[in-house]
């Protein structure tokens, strides 16, 4: 043995907002003496944390900012939008101000609401459910969070968290999308979209048309420039809009649509085509918009396979589920 030797032991604690670890240093010489120290390290240092808030409120400052000054420009501007405030047509004010404003308090919806992170009380909970005729899935153990995840769940590497039913981690919102925010989130996306459409065409008919491509560029300049961010917003938002309306009809997220072979409890199918968690396309609309928000998808799971799995006994010579024991066993 040498001189100095030293044996660290390392125990996490959980924490909402920071992760701590307490490591134990003992120093062993060859004169016997000993020393204990106990170190406390916050893995997260302050200037990491009020990095990542400075990060969301830029981001999210950033979006309302754009927002107001492009719908304010039209109430400034020669378009319909002023022209309805001088003839007090106060039914289309009220729709479009109503449009906006629904616009902004579903971003910040979406932003604020508990996505659905996973406690550890939660995570034991769904670990200690035995269900008859369920297979015997490795679920992930996440040594973050210290918890092995739920079905559904995975951990986010930008907050840090394990979220259920994990959809993505949108950067134009700095949160993650799941269980809790996702219908925000898709009300966010369509009102927004609806209020780019309406942008667009408030836009395009207030273009004013000049002899002189010098005169037209400088007049319509604001215009241009609403245009250039309405139309590359109109397809961002549509297409987000379209994506996350089919993910709510089948029960899926972009995670496990994208993921799907990395997935334990969904690779073990070998038929990629099989979504377990697919109840019917009214029961998958009303779950995503009026359903629990604490849904125990081991549940769901469960019933899919032990019907499946009935089915295909009573037809052995065309399967129509077939499973990868050999994965599940280890």
């Amino acid at each position: 043995m040498s001189d100095s030797e030293k044996t660290i032991s390392i125990q996490s604690s959980s924490d909402e907002n920071a992760r701590q670890y307490k490591i134990n240093i003992t120093t062993v010489s060859g004169s016997s003496s000993k020393e204990n120290s106990s170190i406390e390290l916050n893995i997260v240092k302050e200037e990491e944390k009020s990095f990542f808030n400075c990060k969301k409120i830029f981001v999210r400052t950033t979006h309302m900012v754009l927002v107001l000054f492009v719908t304010g420009n039209l109430f400034i501007q020669n378009t319909k939008l002023r022209d309805a405030l001088i003839q007090r047509d106060y039914i289309y004010l009220f729709c479009f101000v109503s449009l906006t404003y629904s616009s902004l308090l579903f971003f910040f919806l979406t932003c604020f609401k508990n996505p659905g992170y996973v406690e550890r009380q939660q995570a034991e909970n769904r670990r200690n459910l035995q269900k008859e005729g369920l297979p015997s899935i490795k679920l992930r153990f996440c040594t973050y969070c210290q918890l092995e995840q739920p079905i559904r769940s995975r951990h986010c590497e930008e907050c840090r968290r394990c979220v259920n039913k994990f959809d993505h981690h949108c950067p134009w919102l700095e949160t993650c999308i799941g269980e809790k925010n996702h219908k925000y989130f898709w009300f966010f996306v369509g009102t927004t979209n609806l209020l780019i459409s309406w942008c667009i065409e408030i836009t395009w008919s207030s273009f004013v048309s000049y002899s002189k491509w010098s005169t037209w560029l400088l007049k319509n300049l604001l215009f241009l420039f609403d245009a250039q961010v309405l139309v590359i917003s109109f397809f961002l938002t549509f297409s987000l809009f379209v994506i996350h309306t089919y993910f709510m009809i089948t029960n899926t997220t972009t995670w496990e649509k994208f993921s799907r072979k990395n997935i334990t409890y969904l690779k073990i199918f070998k038929n990629e085509s099989y979504n377990p968690f697919h109840q019917s396309y009214i029961k998958n609309i009303y779950m995503f918009l009026f359903g629990p928000r604490d849904h125990t998808w081991e549940n769901v799971y469960a019933a899919f396979f032990k019907k499946n799995l009935k089915e295909s006994s009573n037809n052995s010579s065309e399967n129509e589920i077939q499973f990868k024991y050999d994965q599940m066993k280890h």
